[in-house]
């Protein structure tokens, strides 16, 4: 207590009153995730600092008294990774300016503290855009949390995951002593943060997708691109339940449209069945459901190439598939030739998927594969349900995907999970359960990104890292953080000597 107590004045001695707090109701506040399986955990002390060198002040106090710390962005985490029980929690959305904003070379700088919806909102004003537009919560989603968490979103098909389009970063290091340091081309002090490599080693890369394991990202470069004024929406329904199918016509609009497809999402038959049947609305007459519908998103700068664009996909889909409008299930949902492309629909799209059933919360396994594994995976995915029906939360529905999203190459994320509710009885079961399956997709080859507490840590209890690369990984984390105080629960790294690999689950089917 009487650490807690010097933590708290010293970092209101750095931040200012107003924006540190041990008060309950706001620690209540910051004490969960979106997901149902985390408990509440409270932290010792929140503070909110404005400026990269506040967080350099807020790192050397955590060392100087060993008290852990978590960076936190906007909070809408699936998977445990913004809160912490005891300790700091540097809440980071104070930091949330546009520092630098080129438009004619391409690239802004941006403090990692602002939303995806505050940034797109003024960038779409002046016409370019990110390309990838961040996650579902986009809205109150940051930067920094897109970067940590490797993240894909809307315009992820053409334009990749959210490291993709990051030129480098200013990051501050858990040391001792709270050491500041700049990648990309910034990491030559003369030069603007324009390009990513060149310079040095890319040493950029080391802080994607580390889930804050490795430094507080304070400010971030990003590539800009000119905003597509056309844009088209189109719906089509497989005629038949046949991910071989699935993966075949992906190929065919990897081929033939490319660059014209901003995003490819194919929504699972059984879940087009539960929007139909949550419908609020339904027509009277009942819908013919057969297959997955596939959700394709194109842009163009030519009405002309438009055209194009939209033959094309006819004749790739027509064949297999027929014209699809979401009001065949629910009237309520907007005619294809009447969408326009805005923010509100992009942050809202995903969130009949996080909770298909309210006061149902998905626990996530969103995973990465290869689009020809798709047929075999979704067989592995349905025989480990049916295997371990008895083992899920109660009237809990596990999917293999809920949302299918194309990404650039011939890879795919499959959104799935199962749903669970947030009560004190049922949060264990759901963990034991959303574990053994993580550990289940890892060993059959998926790569996971958005990772935070749970997945990082089913990935080392699979023993998906061999010892070599465990140990290179800690190796890392000791030369930035010697302490280990940064985000400790992630990956189950709790210290250099620790063996890693005791937490690996042996002996499992």
């Amino acid at each position: 207590m009487f650490k807690v107590k010097n933590v708290y004045q010293e970092l209101e001695g750095i931040v200012g009153e107003k924006y540190v707090t041990d008060k309950d109701f706001m620690k209540a506040a910051y004490s969960r995730n979106v997901d149902p399986a985390f408990p509440d955990r409270w932290a010792d002390v929140i503070v909110r600092p404005e400026t990269t060198e506040e967080v350099s002040e807020i790192v050397k106090i955590a060392n100087k008294y060993k008290i852990h710390m978590v960076p936190r962005g906007g909070g809408a985490d699936l998977v445990g990774g913004s809160v912490t029980e005891g300790g700091i929690l540097i809440d980071l959305t104070r930091m949330n300016k546009i520092i630098h904003l080129d438009e004619d070379n391409f690239y802004c700088e941006v403090e990692c503290g602002i939303t995806w919806g505050s940034l797109l909102s003024q960038l779409h004003e002046k016409g370019v855009t990110t390309g990838i537009i961040g996650p579902g919560s986009g809205y109150s989603a940051t930067i920094g949390g897109g970067l940590s968490n490797s993240t894909a979103g809307f315009g992820s098909t053409k334009y990749g995951l959210v490291p993709d389009i990051c030129l480098g970063l200013e990051v501050v290091l858990p040391d001792p002593k709270g050491t500041i340091i700049r990648t990309g081309a910034a990491a030559n002090k003369y030069a603007k943060p324009f390009c990513r490599y060149g310079v040095a080693p890319d040493f950029t890369g080391l802080f994607m997708g580390d889930v804050g394991t490795l430094g507080i990202k304070t400010k971030a470069s990003l590539k800009l691109f000119p905003l597509a004024p056309i844009k088209a929406f189109r719906n089509y329904m497989l005629n038949k339940n046949d991910y071989t199918l699935v993966y075949k016509l992906m190929h065919e609009f990897r081929k033939k449209v490319n660059d014209g497809l901003q995003d490819l999402y194919v929504v699972p038959l059984p879940v087009v069945q539960l929007l139909a049947s949550l419908a609020k609305n339904k027509p009277p007459k009942r819908p013919r459901l057969k297959g997955p519908v596939f959700q394709i998103f194109l842009e163009a700068f030519d009405e002309r190439i438009m055209e194009i664009y939209l033959e094309k996909t006819a004749e790739i889909m027509n064949e297999h598939a027929r014209p699809f409008e979401w009001q065949e299930i629910d009237l309520d949902a907007e005619l294809s030739k009447d969408w326009k492309f805005n923010l509100n629909f992009s942050y809202t799209y995903f969130n009949k998927f996080v909770s298909l059933a309210p006061p149902k919360i998905s626990c996530v396994t969103c995973h990465k594969i290869p689009i020809s594994e798709l047929p075999e995976k979704e067989q592995l995915s349905v025989k480990f349900d049916n295997d371990h029906v008895k083992d899920f939360p109660r009237q809990s529905f596990s999917l293999f995907a809920r949302s299918i999203h194309l990404l650039p190459n011939g890879n795919c994320v499959c959104a799935g999970g199962f749903n669970a509710e947030n009560y004190e009885d049922q949060r264990a079961i759901a963990m034991k359960i959303w574990h053994e399956k993580l550990r289940f997709q890892v060993k059959y080859g998926a790569v996971h990104y958005w990772l935070g507490e749970s997945i990082s840590q089913s990935i080392v209890e699979a023993g998906g890292f061999t010892y070599d690369f465990a140990q290179f990984f800690k190796d890392i984390k000791k030369t930035v953080d010697p302490n280990f105080l940064l985000s400790p629960n992630k990956f189950h790294m709790h210290a250099h000597e620790d063996d890693i690999t005791k937490y690996i689950i042996k002996n499992e089917e």
